[in-house]
């Protein structure tokens, strides 16, 4: 994979880490004020945001291995 292309895609997931986040935040502050009935429907949005923020991390580390020459 090119240097650029590899830079590239460290960027993205970098940028989709901090999405994640953002969306955490956001959420953890609503959860702090919400009723038990909003708390359900705050619970899945969390379990979403916390997918992505996994997959971008499992992304950087597949980007990491590809910069050292190993099998991602």
């Amino acid at each position: 994979m090119k240097e650029q292309l590899v830079l590239g895609e460290i960027h993205a997931a970098k940028n989709a880490i901090a999405d994640a986040e953002g969306d955490l935040a956001q959420l953890l502050s609503e959860v702090q004020v919400a009723s038990r009935a909003e708390k359900t429907t705050i619970s899945e949005a969390m379990q979403n945001a916390f997918h992505k923020l996994r997959a971008a991390r499992e992304h950087l580390v597949a980007l990491e291995k590809l910069t050292r020459g190993e099998d991602p």
